[in-house]
């Protein structure tokens, strides 16, 4: 679980005027004041910086936390790199990132009930229909269902954490009004 911390009023009015909007969250606001103090208080050159997950977005897009990301409804990634491989265009989907990372967990060893324990979704022993929207995972010996985009991350965020596996994800909203941030880019990032 992430640290939280309580501001007062006052100085989220002052780190709001620093804020970019629609781009800026609390956490890159202050990362941005921690990286100037850093960079210009005299003996502090050997304090490490924070992770890069926890960097300002700088290209266009927010960054939001793996671990609390806002409604992903009427989502479609952009990129996806999974340890270091990026994904083919055809596979930008939430789903196939699902169905890889079991795939990944059964090709580690991780099978039977160790890996049904790991899954946040429906899942049939063997093969399943098809038509259900089950994908058949050979290395895993199971079918996992496809999600929307909500219950997929939960699950992917909740495998990629207990398999240590690094992931790093640009998506954008599509330009929907019941869409949490209309338009919008925004990129997740996990590592171990």
């Amino acid at each position: 679980m992430m640290p939280q911390i309580n501001v007062s009023p006052a100085l989220f009015t002052q780190l709001q005027t620093i804020a970019e909007p629609f781009v800026d969250t609390p956490e890159s606001v202050i990362q941005k004041c921690v990286e100037f103090y850093l960079s210009n208080a005299t003996g502090h050159s050997s304090v490490p910086k924070a992770p890069d997950s926890c960097a300002p977005a700088n290209a266009g897009y927010m960054t939001v936390h793996a671990d609390s990301p806002p409604d992903l409804t009427f989502t479609r990634p952009m990129s996806i790199e999974l340890e270091g491989k990026s994904f083919d265009k055809g596979a930008l989907y939430w789903n196939p990132l699902l169905f890889e990372l079991v795939r990944i967990a059964g090709s580690k060893g991780v099978k039977g009930d160790k890996l049904k324990e790991m899954l946040l979704c429906n899942y049939v022993d063997g093969e399943a229909n098809a038509q259900q929207g089950y994908r058949f995972i050979k290395e895993a010996g199971l079918s996992v269902q496809g999600q929307a985009a909500n219950p997929a991350w939960k699950t992917i965020y909740h495998l990629v954490k207990t398999l240590g596996l690094s992931l790093d994800v640009v998506f954008i909203w599509e330009d929907k009004p019941k869409a949490a941030h209309p338009g919008k880019t925004a990129r997740m990032r996990y590592a171990p």
